[in-house]
Order: C-alpha cells, then structure tokens, then sequence
C-alpha cells in the first residue's frame, strides 16, 4: 500500500498531466489493437477519429473503463454517444482520467459525414479542464479541436489521417503547459472478412514518434481475437505488447483489451457499447 501511495504522490507531483503528455483513446478493441485505431470506424469513433462516425448508421452508446497499473487513482473513464442524422452522425464524449482529489476532463462535440463514396471527413471542439481539490491549487483549463479523414484507397486498403490540437491551445494557469499538438497517419488492410492488420504512426509534435501495429481475426460471428505491438522510436527502443477479445451479441458489443508497459506494469481496458439497430 505504501508503495501505491508514493507512486501516485510522485506521478501528481512531477507529472504535467496526461493532457499536456498524450492523447488518451477510448474503447477495449482499441487497446487490444496497440491504439492503431485512426483507420477504424465503431461508437469508439467519438473520440478516436470522427471520420469514423460518417460510417455509424446507428445510434449507439459506449462506455468504458481502463485500469491502469493497478491503482484506482489513475483510471481512465470514457462515454461515448453516436446520434446519425440525415447527413452524417454527431458524436458526443465524455472522458476522465484520475480521482476525487485530482482529475483530468475531457468533453468533446463531433461531426462525421462522407464527402463521397470513398472519402469522410470528421471535427470536434474539446473542452479540457484539470480539477484539483486543494484550495490554493488553480484549476486549468483549454478549449481545442481536432479533425480526421479517412479514404478507402482500394476495395482492401484504407488510409486514415487524424491531427489533434488543431489551434495550438495551451492550459490555462500559472505555467502556461501545452497541449499536445499529436498527427496520426494509419493504413488498414483486410487480407479477408476475417482478418485485418492496421498500421499507425503518431507524431506527438514535441516527442519521437511511436509506431504502432495490430491484427484482428475474426473466425466467427460472435468471436474477435486482438493483438498488437506498440514501438518507441527514441533512444529506450522500448516495444509494449497488447491483446484483446471481444464479443457481439444483438446489438450488444462486449470488448476487453491489455497491454504491458515495459517498467510499469499492466493496462487493462473494459467497453460495452450498444447500438440500436435500423432492421
């Protein structure tokens, strides 16, 4: 327990935040996947890349919860809500990150629509807002936005573009902390209707770039199996494993996702999402 307490007390302390380091994902099939996810299309879209909801036809709604390390304090809750309409989906999400002394918001507005049989585009505008307990302790806040694409270059393969930060908004407060400024350039290719691989490359604007790789095989209709290799490109060379399940039953989407931080520990992620089908 001491141990837990010191970790978190020096992350709080000598962290900047998670806002001000990286992008934080939503959904089990996107870790499972090593967060290659700027080619994909699910509820997951909302907050992942809003290119994605042109393709969701449904209303859905998706929840999930990532454990990271084993500690409570630094879990990551998300809420997403897809909500199509006559000329694309809207996208509604909700994510936090910490506890009751200190956490990190995020709230987004989305917009998906295709501007052609094989091109969508999607935006949101992001609210930022890091709250923390103690009085004297000023709250710090950001308004951003991000935007993706997403064009299906032949009938197998895909291209997704997806940019965060599009204004260069730093946090309010005393220190003036950047947002990070994150372009994400990925490739999908469907080798058959049961397997796919998805290639991404992130470039946070300030960090070496993180490369990322994963596999879906679905061998039937209910079943998915995940796996995934998540790579560093600076001095370290440091290489994260993941892998993930999920399952589809009327409507119903239950997915489960893990990866192994190298020097860390353990992520695990939890989503269920449902979507209300047109038929």
């Amino acid at each position: 327990m001491l141990k837990k307490i010191l970790f978190l007390l020096s992350f709080l302390v000598f962290s900047t935040g998670l806002f001000a380091t990286e992008y934080l994902f939503s959904g089990a099939r996107s870790l499972g996947l090593a967060n290659a996810n700027v080619t994909l299309f699910d509820i997951w879209s909302t907050n992942n890349n809003q290119a994605g909801l042109a393709h969701v036809k449904e209303f859905g709604l998706g929840f999930s919860y990532e454990n990271r390390f084993g500690l409570s304090e630094l879990g990551v809750k998300n809420l997403n809500l897809a909500v199509p309409v006559k000329w694309g989906t809207f996208g509604l999400s909700v994510q936090q990150f910490g506890y009751s002394e200190y956490s990190e918001n995020k709230f987004g507005l989305a917009y998906g629509m295709k501007l052609s049989d094989r091109l969508s585009l999607g935006v949101q505008l992001d609210y930022l807002l890091i709250s923390v307990a103690e009085e004297q302790t000023q709250n710090k806040s950001a308004l951003t936005a991000e935007i993706g694409l997403q064009a299906q270059l032949t009938e197998k393969l895909k291209l997704g573009v997806h940019y965060y930060n599009l204004p260069n908004s730093n946090l309010s407060g005393d220190f003036n902390e950047k947002v990070p400024m994150i372009l994400r350039i990925g490739l999908n290719y469907e080798f058959s209707k049961k397997v796919f691989t998805v290639l991404d490359i992130e470039k946070n604007m300030d960090l070496p770039a993180l490369i990322k790789l994963g596999v879906e095989y679905h061998p039937m209709n209910a079943l998915y199996f995940r796996g995934g290799i998540h790579m560093n490109t600076d001095e370290s060379n440091e290489v994260n494993f993941t892998a993930g399940l999920g399952t589809k039953l009327q409507g119903f989407n239950l997915d489960l996702g893990f990866s192994h931080q190298a020097y860390i520990g353990y992520i695990s992620q939890i989503s269920l999402s449902y979507q209300i089908s047109k038929k």
